[in-house]
């Protein structure tokens, strides 16, 4: 005769766990973002004042153009996983209408060329051949702070968008890179860089859009818990990153006079 095995009941022992109001829950994340976020990118400051070695912003180049080639391909699990994707129309849609234009920005179906076609027409201005940029090795908290990121996007629609949008795109507008790169190449490389242009005024849309969309869907304590876990995780890796770079400067000749 076959034992009867016996199952744990499922139902017992809920969380007793109650989500914070938005507002109080959103400012936390403020506070952790300030706590995590200490190091200051000192590689952007020698593009802005054209001190930064040329073999050095080849690297920095590539840097951004695996940010942009794995970034990208993964922008349709926002679209796929939006929670209002089934909206009687886009127009009456939030989540879904906001990572569609998005997608279809960085893809280059809205106007501007390619995002990761972009960062390549950089690298060619700069000397980098098609073979050393998918050559190109990049930094351990580079790869660290990419594939965190994925790992959420993948996981549920409100990490990904936590991880990606506010914890991406939302504090890259705030720092300014973008312009401050774009002016520093234009009047001490002599390059007019169209990654830069467009991320200036593209970035401060999307990040002030991330704050509000996050906002609609961290209301439970499960949602409140799994964002700010992604958060933490991937501003850590973003602030990894920034230390590491910064390191670069401390290489012999990395700046010019």
């Amino acid at each position: 005769m076959v034992e009867k095995r016996e199952f744990k009941d499922i139902r017992a022992g809920e969380s007793s766990d109650v989500a914070l109001d938005v507002d109080t829950f959103m400012a936390g994340l403020d506070t952790m973002q300030s706590e995590i976020m200490t190091a200051r990118n000192l590689v952007w400051e020698a593009v802005a004042n054209g001190t930064l070695e040329v073999d050095l912003l080849k690297r920095l180049c590539k840097e951004y153009y695996f940010l942009g080639r794995f970034y990208t391909s993964e922008f349709a699990s926002l679209v796929a996983n939006a929670p209002d994707s089934d909206a009687l129309s886009l127009e009456v849609s939030q989540h879904f209408a906001h990572w569609l234009q998005n997608l279809a920005d960085e893809t280059g179906y809205a106007g501007d060329e390619n995002h990761v076609d972009m960062k390549i027409v950089w690298a060619h201005q700069l000397g980098i051949e098609d073979a050393e940029l998918e050559a190109y090795t990049a930094m351990p908290e580079t790869i660290g702070a990419v594939f965190t990121t994925l790992y959420y996007m993948r996981r549920s629609y409100e990490e990904g968008l936590a991880a990606f949008g506010w914890a991406g795109e939302r504090l890259a507008a705030a720092s300014g890179y973008a312009k401050t790169l774009y002016e520093g190449l234009r009047d001490h490389y002599g390059m007019e860089v169209a990654n830069f242009a467009v991320h200036a005024y593209a970035e401060a849309d999307h990040g002030d859009a991330a704050d509000y969309l996050l906002r609609k869907v961290v209301t439970t304590a499960d949602q409140q818990r799994r964002v700010q876990r992604a958060v933490r995780h991937v501003l850590v890796c973003r602030n990894a990153r920034t230390v590491a770079m910064n390191r670069w400067l401390d290489e012999p000749g990395a700046k010019r006079s």
